[in-house]
């Protein structure tokens, strides 16, 4: 099994966003050091985050690190020219080889933050024009876009997933052939069915004659004492919580969720709102993950 983490940026009472920053660059170096897979962060617009566009904050985490792949999950794909995007992350790519992930989501955020993000432009249209808008990034990647060209040429991409909550980009995802990640805590749709995941790999396999590349995404909270349990739990109305509870029953829900979904690879909300509280729960893998 393979583990990753994905990071919102969340800063926490009595801190502020360059502590929250540094925060994450240390958080990334002790998943490497433990062997995580990748180390993922998000894209929203609230308030309380140390960034909300990551894309600034990435090479720092990849230049801090030797091995661990680093990316965004994900660039919300209705509010950035797709150029933009596709220079942003082939340059990443090619600055810090094999390491670099793209995850593309649908995601949105207040109306009058979009209308900023996108300069008075139709957002709305944007979103769901979002299959052509991740073809068009994928192709000035891939440099197949006529008189456009983004350095370095014929450089190496990003490995590109899609970010869902559903099967609603199977079709896409089997003829483009990207990578799919699966969200367990978003509370659009309630809990997603294993069935996806099923389905999607049955069909990616006949087209192509290969597995997909697939991985799930849950949030969790790890602490020794329940008091702190039951606080996260009354305060995480936002998400899904996925798993709160004593460090020594983590990995094998985790287990659980792998077999119950059919994958190799979980990437981890850590939910820890202090430094200690996040450490905890990337200690108890200290002799369980594989790269």
């Amino acid at each position: 099994m393979k583990y990753g983490i994905l990071d919102f940026g969340t800063i926490q009472k009595d801190s502020n966003a360059i502590s929250t920053i540094h925060e994450t660059i240390e958080m990334a170096q002790m998943a490497e050091e433990l062997g995580f897979s990748r180390y993922w962060l998000s894209e929203h617009h609230e308030d309380n985050l140390a960034w909300k566009n990551p894309d600034l904050i990435l090479p720092l985490l990849a230049g801090y690190t030797e091995n661990i792949r680093i990316g965004s999950a994900g660039v919300l794909v209705g509010l950035h020219a797709p150029i933009n995007t596709a220079y942003h992350y082939k340059l990443l790519a090619n600055l810090y080889p094999s390491r670099i992930d793209l995850g593309l989501a649908k995601g949105k955020t207040e109306v009058h933050k979009s209308l900023e993000l996108v300069d008075g432009g139709d957002w709305k249209k944007n979103m769901e024009d979002f299959f052509n808008r991740v073809k068009k990034i994928k192709s000035l990647i891939n440099d197949e876009v006529t008189d456009i060209i983004l350095p370095p040429k014929q450089g190496e991409s990003p490995e590109l997933w899609i970010l869902g909550t559903s099967n609603s980009s199977q079709d896409f995802i089997i003829q483009e052939q990207t990578n799919f990640s699966l969200s367990l805590f978003h509370l659009i749709n309630g809990m997603p069915s294993p069935n996806i995941i099923k389905e999607m790999k049955e069909a990616y396999f006949k087209k192509h004659q290969k597995e997909l590349n697939v991985n799930i995404t849950l949030s969790a909270f790890c602490s020794k004492s329940d008091k702190r349990i039951e606080e996260i739990r009354e305060k995480t109305k936002n998400i899904m919580l996925n798993f709160s509870g004593k460090p020594e029953y983590f990995i094998p829900f985790l287990e659980q969720q792998a077999k119950l979904y059919n994958v190799d690879e979980i990437i981890i909300l850590n939910l820890g709102e202090t430094i200690e509280e996040k450490q905890l729960l990337m200690e108890v893998f200290k002799t369980t993950v594989s790269a």
